[in-house]
């Protein structure tokens, strides 16, 4: 089905992110039929009430004999177990994609039980939230997004186009990344980011809590991300992560050297430079996104 109209899909996972998928898959065609894979009745059961899923699974090999399109949305530790059990099951021609923070490994262990020219293309929406469970779910939790996908020099041209037009047909820009050169992006602007949101929500004590306002709010708003998920995408990513932690420690101890001496100028130059790379950058496009809609 890699060229062809995808009918029936897949997600195993029925969390905020597959629930969200499924949703927005919905919402693009309400005709394409979606079973939904999980490890707990009240999941599954929560995602057959909010619509997300027409029916409900504990075993891939249940129902992706039908999917066109196969998505993985557990944390990623649990990758391995799932693809074994779908594999001897998939359909011919079947797509197979995840939702993953994390690539090389993914992409290592998806072509080691698939093949590296199989039916696997990594995919990495950026977009989320520090809410947990189905119930948070939206349609429109894409729309407007950035989806990087992850072909290797062995991925058929065809998969990864469907994959790609896959993620087009429900509101996201697709641009491609090698899976390195993912894991080590995201390192830097996702992965260390929620690091230091947790480290800075177990800094203060409880009275400096008890004064905080929403500057702390908005930084430390992703340490209520889900545990689980962020241990696997931690390990899974280490190396990248390591150096993004080691960067970021250089650029702290050059900071601090600066208000130890009480150096006003470079202090000013230094906080001058991160506002002009914010402003001209991401806060630009925020902008630019608002004058759009309206």
């Amino acid at each position: 089905m890699r060229t062809g109209k995808i009918k029936h899909v897949t997600v195993i996972g029925v969390g905020l992110l597959g629930g969200s998928v499924a949703l927005a898959i919905k919402a693009h065609d309400p005709s394409v039929r979606i079973a939904g894979v999980g490890r707990r009745k009240v999941s599954l059961d929560a995602a057959l009430e909010v619509g997300a899923i027409d029916t409900a699974h504990f075993d891939p090999a249940e129902c992706v004999g039908q999917s066109d399109l196969v998505i993985l949305a557990t944390p990623v530790g649990a990758f391995a177990e799932h693809l074994r059990s779908a594999a001897p099951a998939l359909k011919s021609g079947a797509l197979v994609t995840d939702v993953g923070s994390t690539k090389v490994r993914v992409v290592r262990l998806a072509d080691r039980i698939l093949g590296p020219d199989g039916p696997f293309v990594g995919s990495h929406p950026m977009a989320g939230s520090e809410q947990k469970g189905v119930r948070f779910s939206r349609a429109d939790l894409f729309a407007g997004a950035t989806c990087i996908i992850t072909p290797t020099s062995e991925t058929a041209p065809p998969v990864s186009d469907a994959i790609e037009a896959f993620w087009e047909s429900i509101g996201m820009r697709v641009v491609r990344r090698s899976p390195g050169a993912h894991d080590r992006a995201v390192a830097r602007i996702s992965h260390l980011p929620h690091i230091l949101a947790g480290l800075l929500m177990l800094l203060p004590g409880k009275n400096d809590l008890d004064v905080s306002a929403s500057g702390f709010r908005d930084v430390t708003r992703l340490a209520s991300g889900d545990p689980e998920m962020w241990r696997d995408i931690l390990l899974t990513n280490r190396g990248a992560v390591l150096a993004a932690m080691d960067r970021f420690a250089r650029d702290t101890s050059v900071l601090r050297e600066m208000i130890d001496r009480g150096d006003g100028q470079a202090i000013e130059k230094f906080l001058a430079r991160a506002q002009r790379r914010r402003d001209t950058t991401i806060a630009r496009v925020v902008v630019d996104r608002r004058v759009s809609a309206e």
